[in-house]
C-alpha cells in the first residue's frame, strides 16, 4: 500500500521532473548548405573482364571468378580476384 508521504513525494518528482525535461530538449538546427554540389562519378563501363588461371578443384569448395567493381573511393573500376567458396547445402 502506498502511504500519504511515498505518494507526495512521487506527485512532486514528477511535477519538478516534466519542467526539466522541457527545459533540456534543444530545437534541431539545419545544416549549411554546401557551396557547390559534389561531381557524379563518370562510370562508364567496367573494363573487359579479365582472364584467371582458374586453380586445381578442391573437395568442397567452388570457384567464384573475379569480376569487375566500382570503388567510389578511388573512382574508378577495381578488379577484384576469384576466389574459394564453400560449398553450401549437402552435395
Amino acid at each position: 500500500m502506498l502511504s500519504r508521504r511515498s505518494l507526495l513525494a512521487g506527485l512532486l518528482g514528477a511535477v519538478v521532473a516534466i519542467p526539466l525535461g522541457t527545459i533540456a530538449s534543444t530545437d534541431a538546427e539545419a545544416q549549411p548548405r554546401p557551396d557547390r554540389r559534389p561531381e557524379r562519378p563518370r562510370r562508364g563501363r567496367p573494363p573487359p573482364r579479365r582472364r584467371e588461371r582458374r586453380p586445381r578443384p578442391r573437395p568442397g569448395f567452388v570457384w567464384v571468378p573475379g569480376r569487375w567493381s566500382w570503388s567510389a573511393r578511388r573512382g574508378r573500376w577495381v578488379w577484384v580476384s576469384g576466389r574459394w567458396v564453400r560449398r553450401r547445402g549437402r552435395w
